[in-house]
């Protein structure tokens, strides 16, 4: 970007973020991207395909000379996989970022802050690179579906909706370590035993109200073959549309805890983000224009436009996975795809461009 010309810079959150000058620079940006970041053992396309078309549309502007009424920002989020919640570098942009989760443990025993400094990145700070609600005109993000919805039918682009809730909690269950030989089955309290109707009710609850609902790590304590269980520290992740059901959802998951002796506490939420009509409207425009065949539809996952909805209207674009693999070695879009969806979200930037200095 800099041998473009452009202006790049790291905010406090660690975010990498490019400016390229509209023709009327008193105007909020159109903010695209998404982040580098990953899981382990991952692909090479979740989030870093969304940096990089966003990175194309940039160099298709400044390689022609050709400049919007709104300035361009292409941005890098920091940290979107990260633990607690995720998205800590567009939750810090947006404002939403809970400064408690800092000093909270992470699922491995690690305080949140220490993992941060481990990656590179200064906890003092990161509240310090919030952004004000108007301070960028929209932000639209394009990204793998991880999914496989387009694949099914043979689509080239899905226009996202909206971004489903996301709820982590943690619950525990206290039994009483003893030795797994000499004590009868009748006396043990097993705490493992406790959660078990626990994890079979998050299943249950998560189908009877049309939702998903996760038990994604179990930490058993002392962890020994030969140790009846003294502790369980269970992980739950539930998503969601529907703000009133996640919480009707929240209550009944934290009745079934207690009903088997256990404790549930709320660890992080993001709300439902639903994207903007504008927004919605260019995007299917613009695919009728270019004869590119879409889906209308939600996303199951979390992304940095979900955060970025609390400060400007947001939109994302889908484009294939194969197979519908994700946070695997084994993700995978075709170049086609990703050339498609690149060619959209550009054209797409400059019909925005237009629509929103009208209004305005």
């Amino acid at each position: 970007m800099r041998e473009l010309g452009l202006d790049v810079r790291t905010d406090q959150a660690g975010n990498s973020i490019c400016s390229y000058p509209g023709q009327m620079p008193e105007l909020p940006p159109i903010a695209m991207g998404s982040h580098t970041d990953t899981v382990p053992d991952a692909g090479h396309y979740d989030g870093a395909l969304g940096v990089v078309a966003a990175m194309a549309c940039a160099r298709s502007l400044a390689a022609t000379g050709i400049r919007l009424r709104h300035p361009i920002e292409v941005i890098n989020f920091a940290a979107e996989e990260a633990t607690m919640g995720g998205s800590i570098g567009s939750r810090a942009m947006a404002g939403s970022l809970d400064p408690k989760i800092l000093t909270k443990p992470a699922w491995d025993g690690t305080l949140v802050s220490d993992h941060l400094r481990g990656g590179g990145l200064d906890p003092d700070t990161l509240l310090l690179a919030r952004r004000e609600k108007g301070s960028l005109a929209c932000f639209l993000e394009l990204h793998v579906e991880q999914g496989g919805t387009l694949e099914a039918l043979g689509l080239p682009l899905g226009i996202v909706e909206g971004i489903v809730g996301l709820r982590r909690y943690k619950a525990t269950f206290e039994g009483l370590a003893n030795h797994a030989g000499t004590t009868p089955m009748a006396g043990r309290q097993d705490a493992l035993l406790m959660a078990a109707p626990f994890i079979m009710a998050v299943h249950d609850t998560a189908v009877a109200h049309r939702i998903v609902g996760t038990v994604g790590t179990i930490r058993v304590l002392p962890g020994t073959p030969s140790v009846i269980p003294g502790s369980a520290e269970l992980s739950v992740e539930t998503r969601g549309l529907n703000e009133a059901i996640l919480d009707e959802t929240e209550g009944r998951l934290s009745d079934s805890a207690k009903e088997s002796g256990g404790q549930f506490s709320a660890i992080s939420k993001k709300p439902p983000a639903q994207s903007d009509p504008r927004l919605l409207d260019a995007l299917t425009s613009t695919c009728e224009e270019l004869g590119v065949a879409y889906r209308l539809m939600p996303s199951g996952a979390g992304h940095d436009a979900q955060c970025m909805a609390h400060i400007a209207p947001q939109a994302m674009l889908f484009v294939p996975s194969r197979g519908g693999i994700s946070h695997s070695p084994d993700e995978y879009t075709d170049p086609e795809s990703c050339v498609t969806g690149a060619r959209v979200l550009l054209n797409a930037v400059l019909k925005i461009d237009t629509i929103l200095h009208m209004e305005g």
